[in-house]
């Protein structure tokens, strides 16, 4: 697995989890929890595991037996056996990592820090005894996941089809996106992912990537520095990511790059 580094000992540190003073606690599962049952929230044994940037949380086919909310940093989760992976999400904070099954089921994925993280664990069998004494958090947990959800899947229709671009342009907007509805600042943040990352997971050349940050900063879309993003005009990048062409530039310059 690429960038997926062995090394318990450097991998993680584990210490309970402050919700009470976590900036996300108003988007999180204990959180909208906590609202309903304030006893069920102090229940769930949480565990705040910090991961260094490049290795693994869990990796395909090894047990799950907890679900996961990032707490800070970014997540990358890709699918795939013997090193064939494809990135298929990046989790901010604030996200649920993908829920695959629940009673120390067998993962299907491998979730790596792109940079330094912190992700909440709450194990299964202690969600579970939860649920039984507080019927409310299984609810709050179902909105959750459809919630976790919502932002990849339109991220994917959005870019369905287009040009290198507007890719990106989709790309940046939804993160904005996500980062506003979770109280985060979403017009001037750091790029936790690598362009080949970025450019992986939207089926682009790195170099592409690099060019289309170029062409939306010449633009006045945005401005670019290493890995520091400032949005300059939310409404125009959204703008651009539905754009059916590209005014301006030429295909080859930028879609040639798909791979």
């Amino acid at each position: 697995m690429r960038n997926a580094k062995r090394g318990e000992m450097v991998m993680r540190e584990e210490r309970r989890g402050d919700c009470e003073w976590c900036g996300l606690r108003r988007v999180c599962f204990p959180g909208r929890l906590s609202a309903e049952s304030p006893i069920g929230a102090a229940l769930l044994s949480i565990r705040c595991v910090r991961i260094a940037r490049g290795h693994a949380l869990y990796r395909a086919g090894e047990r799950v037996e907890a679900f996961h909310m990032v707490r800070s940093g970014c997540i990358k989760e890709t699918d795939g056996f013997d090193g064939q992976e494809s990135i298929v999400n990046f989790c901010l904070p604030g996200e649920l990592l993908t829920v695959q099954g629940a009673a120390s089921a067998k993962s299907q994925m491998t979730s790596v820090a792109v940079e330094t993280s912190f992700v909440c664990a709450v194990p299964w069998r202690v969600f579970y005894r939860v649920c039984a004494q507080f019927p409310t958090a299984s609810g709050e947990f179902i909105k959750l996941i459809a919630k976790s959800g919502a932002g990849t899947r339109e991220l994917l229709m959005m870019i369905r089809g287009r040009g290198a671009l507007e890719r990106v342009a989709g790309f940046i907007a939804n993160l904005c996106e996500r980062m506003q509805s979770r109280g985060l600042p979403a017009r001037d943040f750091r790029l936790g992912m690598s362009r080949d990352d970025i450019a992986h997971y939207l089926g682009l050349r790195s170099e592409t990537v690099s060019r289309c940050f170029s062409e939306l900063s010449r633009r006045g879309v945005m401005r670019v520095r290493a890995k520091r993003i400032q949005v300059l005009s939310a409404p125009e990048m959204r703008r651009l990511s539905f754009a059916e062409s590209v005014a301006g530039a030429h295909p080859a310059e930028f879609d040639a790059g798909t791979v």
